[in-house]
């Protein structure tokens, strides 16, 4: 008796729905969302979006106290030092702890 097609079922290996996996490169529907561009190709703005945090100088108080902060950063952004001791920078520059955990101890 000769094998058939259908054999490899018995090993194991079976066919998934849909497919077997391929994808269609350009299907109805894509998992990424559309962004227009602007003339010369950059992402334009998109509607509805949240406005982009803008890059502050840290202030001269706050790198005294956290030195491993960076001069210029994002506002809002946290930053890690030594110890793991953590700190947010706001949209003055001004560094605060972010977080702290009281361990037990």
């Amino acid at each position: 008796m000769e094998p058939s097609r259908h054999d490899n079922r018995a090993n194991g290996r079976r066919r998934r729905k849909g497919g077997g996996g391929r994808r269609i490169a350009h299907g109805p529907r894509s998992p990424h969302p559309h962004i227009p561009l602007t003339d010369e190709g950059t992402p334009a703005a998109i509607p509805d979006a949240p406005p982009v945090s803008p890059v502050v100088f840290v202030s001269e108080e706050s790198r005294r106290r956290y030195p491993w902060i960076p001069p210029r950063v994002i506002a809002g952004s946290v930053w890690r030092g030594p110890g793991h001791e953590r700190v947010r920078v706001d949209e003055h520059g001004d560094a605060a702890p972010w977080k702290t955990v009281q361990r037990a101890g």
